[in-house]
């Protein structure tokens, strides 16, 4: 699962129609405070207006790539093709991020969708703390695979009670190796994560299985299962920051 993160935390309509880049960043022993103060100036700098590209940033928490930070952004084909190196905004990262990363060390670049269809918003203020799942699945296990997904989708929003975080769905579009996809969910912290799943968690397969059959959630997980590679399913735990992060 080595840098294929991404992670998402509140999304607009822009954003999401965006397209989403993604990349890891290691920053030198005893500098993260000095990276995250120096990497909030230049979002606040250049990546809050109308038009700019979005960044959102993120501390690994855990899997091989724990201690460093995930940083992902969200902008239009037409940003893409003008990026230059000598911009005012690149220079500014090269002159005030960069000395605080590690040998230069900014590794992977992958692309991403976002499946709206697959998703699901709620109010998630003050839900930092995100899990994410990480599938890969073969190309004749993908009606499965979605199928689960999109009924998920349909359960949590016709429960009682709505959970408080969001659940995002993200599909690789380059750089993955294989069928490759991610679901983000939020919660507060790992307490709460633990709560949601004794609590709430219950709650949305019972709705599923109403709305779908008895064992309904049971025999489609078992589908989505044979539906993976070998290996297909990881999971992994990050810190959202909103100060090096755009509004």
């Amino acid at each position: 699962m080595k840098n294929i993160l991404i992670l998402i935390l509140t999304l607009t309509v822009s954003f999401a129609t965006s397209q989403i880049t993604t990349r890891t960043i290691e920053v030198k022993a005893g500098q993260m405070e000095k990276f995250i103060e120096m990497a909030g100036k230049k979002t606040k700098k250049f990546n809050n207006e109308e038009g700019a590209a979005r960044f959102w940033t993120y501390e690994i928490l855990t899997g091989s790539d724990a201690g460093k930070i995930w940083r992902m952004r969200g902008s239009n084909a037409e940003y893409m093709d003008n990026w230059d190196s000598n911009s005012e905004e690149s220079k500014y990262w090269q002159k005030n991020v960069g000395p605080y990363i590690a040998n230069g060390s900014v590794n992977g670049m992958y692309m991403w969708n976002y499946v709206g269809e697959m998703s699901h918003n709620v109010d998630s203020e003050g839900q930092n703390h995100v899990m994410a799942l990480v599938y890969k699945f073969k190309d004749s296990g993908e009606q499965d695979f979605w199928r689960f997904r999109e009924r998920i989708v349909a359960a949590r929003k016709a429960m009682d009670t709505q959970p408080k975080g969001s659940m995002h769905s993200i599909i690789c579009t380059s750089g993955c190796n294989g069928n490759t996809a991610l679901i983000l969910f939020e919660y507060e912290s790992y307490s709460d994560q633990q709560n949601y799943n004794q609590e709430m968690l219950p709650k949305m397969i019972e709705k599923y299985n109403e709305l779908y059959g008895n064992d309904a959630y049971e025999q489609d997980g078992s589908k989505v299962d044979k539906a993976l590679v070998e290996n297909g399913r990881g999971r992994l735990h990050l810190r959202f920051i909103p100060e090096a992060s755009s509004n």
